[in-house]
């Protein structure tokens, strides 16, 4: 005899969020072996690390600083555009260190989703909004690595004559200001629509600055931040792979452009690495030695990145229900 389901009952055949989350940290596990036994197999970890003898102490302290001072001031950029946020600025910094290190080690970006879910925990600004900030500080640092990148990369791989590329990163560098004006004239467009597109457009766009003065303290705050970072980067770069200070930076450029894009893999492991490389390339010949100089400097950001978001992990606010 054949018994009926009752009503109202269904049967769960997909995963719980427990099992995605225990797959996510075995894969996580899984690529960091992989990764360790190519190293031990290619190089031997005693070799790998033979590099930071040439480099001194005080310059992996000095970097670690300015990766903490970089962190900073990209927390400074949420207290200074968000008027809900609660002071002290410390809340900003501990939610930068944690969705830092959640981008580091999930794959294809989705350590993103902490930003917006933090931001509305803690602060309580609405997701959509949330998500509109996010969106805007990437494409603020996307627009810094692509100025870098015109007034570094772009010259070696395509000569033009003196002047153009400046003038081509310079006005690459002054595209964000017109993000108000754009604001303006999409939310005039939508003011009018009720459909559920026209008003998350809308939500989103609440989390884009209104007024160029706000933009402006933006730009400097991102600009101030990439160059603290990116010059400590290039000098412990240099030192690692014993490059010059050109084909240094345009190594922790490629680097640090690889972990904005959505085609992170769990932790960066291999496609900072080939960041570093592609970029690098130009002025250094792709060479075991920059490999190995390559694997060492992001062992020492990840570590760095890692630790922060540990510590505001352990010591992140207590929310009441």
């Amino acid at each position: 005899m054949v018994i009926p389901a009752q009503a109202g009952m269904t049967q769960d055949v997909g995963m719980t969020p427990t099992l995605k989350r225990a797959l996510l940290i075995a894969l996580q596990v899984l690529v960091l072996a992989a990764f360790a036994l190519a190293i031990e197999h290619w190089w031997g970890f005693a070799r790998l690390l033979a590099p930071w003898s040439q480099v001194p102490l005080a310059l992996v302290a000095v970097v670690g600083a300015a990766q903490l001072a970089s962190y900073s001031m990209r927390a400074l950029r949420i207290y200074l555009a968000k008027s809900a946020v609660p002071r002290p600025w410390l809340r900003c910094l501990q939610l930068i260190l944690l969705n830092n290190a959640l981008n580091l080690l999930l794959p294809a970006r989705t350590g993103e989703a902490s930003f917006p879910l933090l931001m509305q925990r803690w602060f309580g600004v609405p997701l959509a909004e949330a998500a509109g900030t996010l969106l805007w500080l990437r494409l603020l640092d996307l627009n810094v690595l692509a100025v870098l990148a015109l007034l570094t990369f772009a010259p070696a791989m395509m000569p033009l004559p003196s002047g153009i590329w400046p003038l081509l990163a310079g006005a690459a560098a002054l595209v964000p200001l017109l993000a108000p004006a754009l604001n303006r004239a999409v939310t005039r467009r939508l003011q009018h629509r009720q459909n559920k597109p026209a008003q998350l457009i809308h939500k989103l766009l609440g989390g884009v600055p209104s007024h160029v003065k706000q933009v402006g303290i933006d730009l400097g705050i991102t600009w101030s931040a990439w160059v603290i970072k990116l010059a400590a980067l290039t000098a412990v770069f240099a030192a690692l792979a014993q490059l010059p200070p050109t084909a240094a930076l345009l190594g922790a450029i490629g680097g640090d452009l690889s972990t904005v894009l959505p085609i992170h893999t769990p932790g960066g492991f291999g496609t900072y690495e080939a960041g570093v490389i592609a970029f690098a390339s130009p002025l250094a010949p792709p060479t075991p030695s920059l490999l190995a100089a390559a694997v060492n400097l992001h062992i020492l950001v990840l570590g760095i990145a890692l630790a922060a978001g540990a510590l505001a992990w352990l010591t992140q606010p207590r929310v009441r229900k």
